[in-house]
């Protein structure tokens, strides 16, 4: 795709990051599952979803274990040539500042930087989802419900 096309395809995928982003931090992640196709992959580290009940399930318990405040930040969004009207993919970063209490919290570095790969699927009903989300951790911080979803299984 090029020219309007490519730029609106890398709006709508952008906005659908951002999406999936904005619920995990405004929201617990109460409705981020919907984002995925029914087989989509969610995967941080060496922890993997790879379906929309399994990520529904993995934010649930996440809200079950009390206050979060998190932010992710999404930057260097770039879509991939080599798609085609029904699959596209991109890379960005993620950068996360996050705590187990209510804000304000103190400003600290980040807990996480990692790589971002996205695969996105339109299905039938014409909405782009994701198929495979994924981040792989560069830099963690001393978070322990990140060291968990990074550390290496025992």
């Amino acid at each position: 795709m090029q020219g309007h096309q490519s730029h609106e395809l890398w709006h709508t995928l952008h906005q659908l990051e951002l999406r999936h982003w904005y619920d995990v931090n405004l929201n617990g992640g109460q409705t981020v599952h919907e984002l995925y196709a029914a087989d989509g992959r969610f995967i941080v580290g060496r922890q993997e979803r790879h379906n929309r009940e399994e990520i529904r399930i993995f934010y649930e318990a996440r809200r079950k274990r009390g206050v979060r405040t998190a932010r992710h930040l999404v930057s260097n969004f770039l879509l991939l040539p080599g798609g085609d009207d029904r699959r596209a993919s991109a890379v960005g970063l993620i950068c996360l500042h996050a705590g187990d209490q209510p804000p304000l919290l103190p400003s600290k570095p980040p807990i996480l930087i990692a790589d971002l790969a996205s695969e996105f699927v339109k299905e039938e009903d014409g909405i782009w989802r994701f198929s495979s989300h994924i981040l792989r951790p560069v830099f963690v911080g001393d978070d322990p419900f990140v060291q968990h979803a990074v550390s290496p299984p025992a």
